[in-house]
């Protein structure tokens, strides 16, 4: 059983991840209306609109799981409190962050649903966000947090695919 960590024991993230996932497609809303590109055929009944809501589903699905399973260990899913579990089950035996990797994958899903050039021009720069302001920091935390535990599991599972 892992020490009970302290209050301010943190991830001290940069952002907050949702609000990084949400920003993708506001933004990139935004700048369609004000700069229209015309890339992407009109929302629509056809083959990238329908590849694009299936990818959404997908993606809010593999966030959806990881939560679940945080909630299942009886652990924080909000990186601005402690780690009170090291979560191993489910999509994290394929992936370090399901949760994030479902807020990347949901950008490209909603920019092509919904005829969002600018958004999938913006998925690089939320997953860079997600992964600078996020990930590492959380990453460095849960080594100091859990130690060989979490060495272990981040050799045998990937941080993203």
């Amino acid at each position: 059983m892992e020490p009970a960590p302290s209050a301010n024991e943190t991830p001290d993230v940069l952002v907050f991840p949702p609000l990084v996932a949400l920003a993708g497609p506001v933004l990139g809303a935004l700048l369609e209306w004000l700069v229209p590109l015309g890339w992407l055929p009109p929302p629509g009944l056809h083959a990238a609109s329908l590849a694009g809501a299936a990818l959404t589903v997908a993606a809010v699905a593999l966030a959806w799981w990881g939560k679940r399973c945080f909630d299942a260990a009886a652990t924080n899913v909000n990186p601005r409190r402690p780690a009170l579990r090291l979560v191993e089950s489910g999509p994290y035996r394929f992936t370090r962050n399901p949760m994030y990797l479902g807020m990347v994958l949901a950008q490209p899903g909603l920019a092509l649903a919904l005829s969002l050039d600018w958004t999938l021009l913006l998925t690089p720069v939320v997953w860079a966000a997600l992964h600078r302001g996020v990930v590492l920091r959380e990453e460095a935390y849960l080594t100091r947090r859990f130690g060989a535990d979490y060495t272990a599991f981040a050799s045998r599972t990937r941080r993203w695919l």
